[in-house]
């Protein structure tokens, strides 16, 4: 007889105040259970494409799962499948996205959480795709609550990829605009993003930060990856310790998922990563 998975969405205060909408997928009749967190990439979202899918499918399988939407995303908790509020994603940068993720490690460990009962406090584990990878095994460096790390379609530096933009013209005019391809929406990302990078590169120097990291790693990346290059996975499985690292043929960044996605079916690839990552994390 299979349980009922069941679901709450919630709403805590993160970065300058402004909201992480978060949900929570988990068995009825569980308790205990390990917790997985989610955290999804540049212009991603909770409920992106197949990513409510997926949470079912981590559920179904006795774990407790939280995928949110990063504080400065560029949702809101009015419109939470959509990037809207331009503004407010103009304004993000990592710093606020480390400070949002430990808002939600605070809330899961909180000995005021209403759902205390079903999971185990000291069993936490995260997931993280592209630039949301980076944050995660940052974050895994930082905080000892963080057991395991997966890092799917990941970005192995920050630095890099800020230089898709011209510098020079990004600090005179103070905004660069980054093109949404889905909807074809320019959206502004302001300077300060840059800025608040060198201000704390020391922290946010991703490689010299993963040395550190003492803790299990899986790395999953698809070979057929446009966006980020299967050789930043490369890069970590080389020269990080407690490395794993999967390489899924013909895979793209997404794992062939798309926004939206109407089929009640996870593509073939997303499902290799799922099932890796659930075999990763029993062991």
């Amino acid at each position: 007889m299979n349980e009922k998975i069941l679901k709450e969405q919630l709403k805590i205060n993160g970065s300058l105040n402004k909201p992480i909408t978060f949900d929570i997928n988990f068995k009825e009749n569980i308790s205990n259970a390990p917790v997985i967190i989610f955290s999804h990439g540049f212009k991603g979202f909770k409920d992106w494409g197949t990513f409510n899918l997926l949470a079912n499918e981590f559920s179904k399988r006795n774990f407790f799962f939280l995928k949110f939407n990063f504080s400065h995303n560029g949702t809101t908790p009015e419109m939470m499948d959509d990037l809207n509020d331009f503004e407010t994603f103009g304004n993000n940068n990592f710093e606020k996205e480390m400070y949002d993720l430990d808002c939600i490690l605070n809330w899961l460990c909180s000995t005021e959480n209403l759902f205390k009962s079903y999971f185990d406090k000291n069993e936490i584990y995260l997931i993280g795709h592209s630039r949301g990878g980076g944050i995660s095994m940052l974050k895994a460096v930082e905080d000892n609550r963080v057991k395991k790390v997966s890092a799917w379609a990941t970005i192995n530096d920050f630095e890099k990829y800020m230089y898709l933009s011209d510098i020079e013209n990004w600090e005179k005019t103070g905004v660069s605009f980054i093109e949404n391809t889905r909807t074809g929406k320019q959206m502004p990302l302001y300077y300060q993003f840059y800025k608040n990078f060198v201000d704390n590169k020391k922290r946010f120097e991703l490689q010299h930060q993963l040395m550190k990291l003492d803790k299990p790693i899986l790395i999953i990346h698809g070979t057929a990856d446009s966006t980020v290059d299967v050789s930043d996975a490369e890069w970590i499985y080389n020269n990080i310790a407690h490395s794993i690292l999967i390489k899924i043929e013909n895979a793209d960044h997404t794992f062939d998922s798309k926004h939206p996605w109407d089929k009640n079916i996870l593509p073939k690839s997303l499902k290799i990563a799922i099932e890796e990552t659930i075999e990763f994390f029993n062991c």
